[in-house]
C-alpha cells in the first residue's frame, strides 16, 4: 500500500474528525468537475480521499488527508469483488480520521470497497456517472456483480434514465437515489453582447460518445450557410487528431478553434462570451459507452446559452426541446446544422431559449441543491459548516 498525503488547503489536527471519505479511481482528472465538487465542496475541510492515481494540480487540490493505494487488479483486467491490497491499512486510515460515510465514485470501481467500509462500520454509498451504467452493463459479470449494491446503503445517480437501467438489472428501486449534478448559476441571466458573429462553444473530451466529428460536420454544414458562425471547441482525447484533420480538410480554420483541454475557469470564460452551445453526444457503437448528464451542458444553461444537442441519455432530462434549446436524433448531423442555422438567424430566439435554460438551471441544477440533497441522503446535514 502506497500512502500519499493529498495536498491540503490548511493544516489539520490528527484528532479532527473527517466524517466523509470520497473514493475516486483517479483524483484530479480535469474533466471530472462533478467529482471535484464532491471532494472539495460537499463537506469542506472535513473529507478524506482514497484514490489509485493522484493527478491533482493547483487548480484541483483536495482539501484533506488522502490515501493513495494499489487497485485490486493488475493491468486492465478488473476483479471488482477482490479485496484491495492491504485493506486493513485502509480500514485503519478511515477509523483514525473518524470517517462515518464512504462515497465511492463510479459503480464498477467502488464495488471493491463495500466490504472494507462495512468492516470499518461505515455507511456505504456509490455514485454512478456514465460508462458505469452503460458500457459496463453489456458485460454479464458486471450485471451480476452490481446486484451486490442491494447490500449497500444506497446508489446515487444523476438521471432517471440510469435509475431505470439499474432497476431493470435487479437493484432495488428504493436503493437508488436520483440527484442531478449541480453547477454555479448566477442570480440573474446574463445579457450577450452585440456582435457581428455568432460565437458557439462545445466542451467535452474527444472520445466516441462525445462524437466531436459529428459536431464538426454539423457545424461545417451550418457555417456554409451562415458564415457568421464561430466555434470554440474545448477538450482533448483520442479523436483530437481526426478533428484537426477534418477542420483542415473542410477549410474551417477561420471559423473553428480547437482549444485542447482547458482549466475549468477558462471554460466558464468561454461560455460567458458565447451565444450557443453545441454537442452531438451518441452511444459508442463499439463499447456501448454513453453520457450520464454532461456538466458542460448544465453550465451552458447556467450561462444563459441555448443548447443544441441530441436525444441521448440524461441530456433529455436537462434540455427541453424547443424551449431551452433543440435536441436532434443521434447521428443526424443535418438536423443539427438546421437548428444551428435557425438560431443563428434569430437573436430573439437565442435570447428566449437562453433565458429559459438559465431559469431551468436555477430551479433544478444548482450546486446548492445537489449539495443539500447529498448531505441529507448521507446523513451529514448536521455536520456541514
Amino acid at each position: 500500500m502506497e500512502v500519499q498525503a493529498v495536498r491540503a488547503r490548511r493544516r489539520h489536527s490528527p484528532h479532527e474528525p473527517h466524517p466523509l471519505a470520497v473514493f475516486a479511481p483517479v483524483l484530479g482528472a480535469r474533466s471530472e468537475t462533478f467529482i471535484r465538487r464532491h471532494v472539495r465542496d460537499l463537506l469542506p475541510d472535513r473529507t478524506v480521499t482514497l484514490t489509485y492515481e493522484n493527478v491533482c494540480d493547483a487548480d484541483w487540490s483536495a482539501p484533506g488527508p488522502g490515501l493513495r493505494c494499489r487497485p485490486p487488479w493488475r493491468g486492465r483486467r478488473a476483479a471488482p469483488l477482490r479485496p484491495p491490497p492491504n485493506a486493513g491499512a485502509v480500514q485503519r486510515f478511515l477509523q483514525r480520521h473518524g470517517v462515518s460515510v464512504f462515497l465511492g465514485e463510479y459503480l464498477d470501481a467502488s464495488l471493491a470497497w463495500l466490504d472494507v467500509a462495512r468492516r470499518a462500520g461505515l455507511r456505504f454509498y456509490a455514485h454512478a456517472h456514465g460508462y458505469d451504467v452503460s458500457q459496463k452493463l453489456r458485460h454479464e459479470h458486471w450485471r451480476t456483480d452490481y446486484l451486490r449494491y442491494n447490500e449497500s446503503d444506497g446508489v446515487i445517480t444523476m438521471s432517471e434514465d440510469s435509475r431505470r437501467r439499474l432497476v431493470e438489472l435487479g437493484v432495488a428501486w428504493e436503493k437508488i437515489h436520483v440527484i442531478p449534478y449541480g453547477v454555479d448559476v448566477p442570480d440573474e441571466p446574463r445579457r450577450a453582447a452585440q456582435s457581428r458573429t455568432v460565437p458557439c462553444v462545445s466542451v467535452g473530451r474527444f472520445v466516441a460518445k462525445k462524437s466531436p466529428l459529428l459536431t464538426l460536420r454539423a457545424f461545417a454544414a451550418a457555417c456554409a450557410r451562415r458564415p457568421q458562425l464561430r466555434l470554440e471547441f474545448v477538450g482533448g482525447g483520442e479523436l483530437l487528431d481526426e478533428a484537426r484533420a477534418f477542420v483542415e480538410s473542410a477549410a474551417l480554420g477561420d471559423a473553428v478553434s480547437l482549444r485542447g483541454p482547458l482549466r475549468h475557469h477558462d471554460v466558464l470564460g468561454l461560455l460567458s462570451s458565447a451565444e450557443l452551445f453545441v454537442q452531438h453526444s451518441v452511444t459508442d457503437v463499439v463499447t456501448g459507452d454513453e453520457e450520464g448528464l454532461p456538466v458542460a451542458i448544465l453550465e451552458a444553461m447556467a450561462a444563459g446559452l441555448p443548447v443544441v444537442s441530441t436525444q441521448h441519455a440524461g441530456i433529455r432530462e436537462a434540455v427541453v426541446d424547443g424551449t431551452t434549446g433543440f435536441l436532434v436524433d443521434e447521428g443526424d448531423w443535418r438536423a443539427m446544422a438546421d437548428r444551428l442555422v435557425q438560431l443563428a438567424d434569430d437573436r430573439d430566439l437565442r435570447d428566449r431559449m437562453g433565458h429559459a435554460g438559465w431559469f431551468r438551471a436555477r430551479a433544478r441544477f444548482t450546486w446548492e441543491r445537489e449539495r443539500s440533497r447529498l448531505l441529507e441522503l448521507l446523513g451529514l446535514e448536521g455536520r456541514a459548516a
